[in-house]
Order: structure tokens, then C-alpha cells, then sequence
């Protein structure tokens, strides 16, 4: 069901990220309600496949803008690709964490990762808000994680940016909500997708990951009527349950499961 999307935020939904993961899931989700995508990500021909996936399975346009968001004047070429298209949804998809002892990372990889997730982000929202300010509607989705509800050993600089994205999102809702911008801060747990390969760890899925579709819908179906959505029941009881416990346990417990997932792959 379309359910006027278009005419509600604007007829084009920007989304990061998008080659893989929740990234493709939202630009899915986003063209079945009758928007047309902006595609964002490195691997051009990924990003055509889902072009032509969006174009054969629900006849919407799509451009397509291979960059890396991490690069320096990244944001300012993507503003310049857009050009006129009126971006009425934002979808900060992008990034990628890893896990292990920081010491070990390369000192270039840590700066890549604060970059891609959270200066573009910011940088995007900034480039992209004052239109939709002018046009009086839009919206914006940060992708946060549960990781942002707890300091995350062996997961540190992730779990640290996606505190910067839970907390953007949410500031920026109550910012904008009265100009008429829905804003949204969404934190998936342990969810199917290309990220945990990338940042090294060594787990199975297992029984209680979720899937890409279901966490975008929790994000769409809950757009405009909170400042951040944790996906399932499960999630939002660890996540809040913490702050039952003492910090040392915290640490302590989610520390030896990261590590546990990195050295053995359980």
C-alpha cells in the first residue's frame, strides 16, 4: 500500500548504503510505497541490480550515485548528483563497525569508520534539511543500534558511533517535528545482513536474528510517531534491563560475549 508517501514527504527517498543489507530492504520498502530511489554505495554493479530489481518489480525511477561516503567532499558530490530532485526521505544506512581490541585496528580503518558513520550522516541531514524545511515535510532515519544502549567491549568505536546516531536522531526530531519533518533514530539488534562479515565476526546468525524486512517496516511503520524504535521485544528488554545492573557486570558480560563471537565464532 502506497499510502501517499510520496505527497507526504516528497517524491524521492535518498538512501545510503543501499548496494546490500537494510540499506536495499528500505529502497524496497520505500519504492513499493510509490517513491522513487536514489541509490548510494560503492559496488556500482550491486547498486544496478537493485535499479533494476525496483524498476522490474515496482516501475519507479531510480538514480544511481556510486561514492564513498567516507571520503573527503564525499556529501557535497552526492548534493550535486541529486541536483534538483526533490529528496523527501533520508535513509543514514551506511557503515560498518569492527570488532576486536582497538590497539589492532589500523589507525585508517577507525577514521573511516567514525567518518562513514557519523560525519555523513550529519553531513547529509545538514545538506538536505533545508529543503525540506522550505517545502514544509521530509523525513529522516538514522540507523543507530542496540549497541548504542551499552558500552560495548571489543565493539568500541562501533557501538560509539551509533551513540552518535540514537542521539542525533533523536535531538534533530524534536528540532524539526514542528516544521514538519519526522525524524527517527532506529537501533536493529543482531539482524542478516552482509555487517557482521565485515566486521569480523564469527558468529552464526541463529535462531533470534532478525531479517532485513522486518526490521525497515518497524522503522517505516513507526516514522512520525516516536523519536527511536528499538526492533523486537527481545532487544528492547536487554537494552533497557542494563540499567538494572552494575556497570562492572555490563561491561564484564557483554565484553566476554563480543570476544567469545571473535576468537571461536559462537
Amino acid at each position: 500500500m502506497k499510502n501517499n508517501w510520496d505527497t507526504k514527504y516528497g517524491k524521492w527517498a535518498l538512501v545510503t548504503g543501499a548496494s546490500s543489507g537494510l540499506g536495499t530492504e528500505f529502497a524496497y520498502q520505500l519504492a513499493q510505497k510509490g517513491l522513487d530511489i536514489i541509490l548510494i554505495a560503492r559496488r556500482k554493479e550491486r547498486l544496478e541490480e537493485v535499479a533494476e530489481s525496483i524498476d522490474n518489480n515496482y516501475g519507479r525511477e531510480t538514480q544511481i550515485i556510486v561514492q564513498d561516503l567516507s571520503l573527503q567532499d564525499s556529501v557535497e558530490m552526492v548534493k550535486s548528483a541529486v541536483g534538483e530532485r526533490e529528496v523527501g526521505i533520508l535513509i543514514n544506512n551506511a557503515g560498518f563497525g569492527l570488532v576486536g581490541q582497538f590497539h589492532t585496528f589500523e589507525n585508517s580503518r577507525v577514521s573511516e569508520m567514525v567518518k562513514l558513520n557519523c560525519v555523513a550522516p550529519a553531513e547529509l541531514a545538514h545538506a538536505f534539511l533545508p529543503q525540506m524545511i522550505e517545502r514544509g515535510k521530509g523525513a529522516i532515519i538514522f540507523v543507530a543500534s542496540t549497541a548504542a544502549y551499552q558500552a560495548t567491549p571489543y565493539f568500541s568505536v562501533y557501538g560509539a558511533t551509533k551513540v552518535f546516531n540514537l542521539f542525533m536522531g533523536e535531538s534533530l526530531w524534536e528540532e524539526y517535528r514542528k516544521e514538519g519533518i519526522d525524524v527517527l533514530s532506529l537501533s536493529p539488534g543482531y539482524t542478516e545482513t552482509e555487517f557482521h562479515q565485515v566486521a569480523g565476526n564469527k558468529g552464526s546468525y541463529g535462531a533470534g536474528a532478525a531479517q532485513s524486512h522486518e526490521v525497515v517496516a518497524t522503522a517505516l511503520v513507526n516514522l512520525g510517531k516516536v523519536p527511536s524504535v528499538i526492533h523486537g521485544k527481545w532487544n528492547r528488554f536487554l537494552a533497557f534491563s542494563q540499567k538494572f545492573f552494575p556497570k562492572k557486570f555490563v561491561l564484564s558480560t557483554t565484553g566476554k560475549m563480543m570476544k567469545n563471537m571473535r576468537d571461536t565464532g559462537n
